[in-house]
């Protein structure tokens, strides 16, 4: 009689009964090192084999050495060639040339108030000189370092080519105007003298109250040079005027009120601020509040500088963690970053972790159901030869 084919060969099979390969043992990483037998010297635990998918519980393997990182860098420089990604990047880049500009322009703004607190710093206080020694006849700029320097000046006021400047802020008083009384000199120049602040008529704002006359005759004072200010577009009522431009705005209220002659002989490269209680003899009436003395406080432009260049940091980080949290999510989802229970060597002494449970029943699973398989294979086998032995027979 014909005798029953043997048994096909099964391969192995998961939870899932999904046939997959066998794969090779691999071996386990080396333990610390014992005492040998009859007290040698300390040498190696020996390594035993172990069969892939009966790795026992809480104790994990590494086949080929440390983990690769490779096919997660791989996912961010796959990032990199993304549309998406292009855009964000060019956009990185486009604000961070923003930031940089910005804290440039900050940086300069700093530049610029240090060297001007110099100025006030080497200049304020300094004992008063002739005006011809700083800025000679027919000048038309103060020269540079010059500013705040104080000079000695006298002459005789010209009240009735007074201006007011608009929009002057003195001390915590508010907003006001700015008294500007021309002073012709000695030697025939007219230098424009800032006598100080007023308030604006409450009940108007359009101008002061009252605007206090000037000393007569002949008076000698200490003013500060400052340079003339640049040029104001925005137009003003008759007898003010937006900024203390000299040769425009100014030399025409002198012009309209003392004639050509006058404004022919005015100083444009620089106006005096009068320093407090130097007028003599001293005005009958209230002076105006005295100008203030300038500030040494440089400003919130170092503070500004290192906030844009935080930003501009800033972008690059903000884009940098979402590229690798893409990269990661990518990475799990197609199935390449590996299990962080493949990474690390489990301390005998620590606890199994949920996952390891899991896993250590996933193997007990699969033991009981490969023993049950084999089982019934058994059973088969006896009832096949009970079967096949008394037909032998006949």
């Amino acid at each position: 009689m014909e005798q029953p084919a043997a048994a096909h060969p099964r391969a192995a099979q998961d939870l899932a009964r999904l046939r997959r390969a066998p794969r090779p043992p691999v071996r386990a990483p080396a333990g610390p090192r014992l005492p040998a037998r009859g007290g040698g010297r300390l040498g190696p635990r020996p390594a035993r084999r172990v069969a892939h998918g009966l790795t026992p519980p809480g104790r994990v393997l590494h086949a080929q050495g440390p983990p690769s990182r490779a096919p997660y860098r791989g996912g961010v420089h796959r990032l990199l060639l993304q549309r998406r990604w292009l855009r964000a990047i060019a956009l990185a880049l486009l604000f961070t040339l923003a930031c940089l500009a910005l804290a440039r322009w900050q940086w300069d703004r700093r530049v610029e108030r240090l060297a001007a607190i110099e100025l006030v710093q080497a200049n304020y206080h300094r004992p008063p000189v002739a005006l011809s020694a700083v800025v000679p006849p027919g000048a038309n700029a103060l020269p540079a370092g010059s500013t705040w320097t104080p000079v000695a000046v006298s002459g005789t006021y010209l009240p009735g080519s007074t201006l007011l400047v608009r929009h002057r802020q003195h001390a915590d008083s508010g907003y006001g105007y700015e008294v500007l009384v021309p002073l012709q000199l000695d030697d025939g120049r007219v230098l424009v003298v800032d006598r100080g602040w007023l308030p604006p008529d409450p009940a108007t704002a359009d101008a002061p109250s009252a605007v206090p006359a000037p000393p007569a005759g002949r008076v000698s004072a200490v003013v500060r040079l400052r340079p003339s200010e640049p040029v104001d577009g925005r137009s003003a009522p008759p007898g003010q005027v937006q900024a203390v431009d000299l040769p425009g705005t100014v030399a025409a209220g002198v012009r309209a009120s003392a004639g050509n002659g006058t404004a022919a002989q005015l100083v444009t490269a620089s106006y005096g601020e009068l320093e407090a209680r130097s007028e003599q003899p001293a005005p009958s009436a209230t002076p105006p509040a005295a100008p203030d003395e300038p500030s040494l406080d440089e400003g919130p432009h170092l503070g500004y500088t290192v906030q844009w260049l935080l930003f501009a940091v800033g972008a690059w980080v903000f884009l940098v963690v979402h590229m690798r949290r893409a990269a990661y999510e990518a990475d799990v989802a197609a199935g390449r970053r590996e299990r962080r229970a493949e990474l690390v060597v489990r301390d005998p002494n620590r606890p199994p972790t949920d996952e390891e449970v899991e896993d250590a029943a996933v193997e007990a699973m699969l033991a009981h159901a490969r023993a049950a398989s084999e089982r019934q294979l058994g059973v088969s086998e006896s009832v096949r030869r009970s079967v096949t032995q008394p037909e032998d027979r006949r």
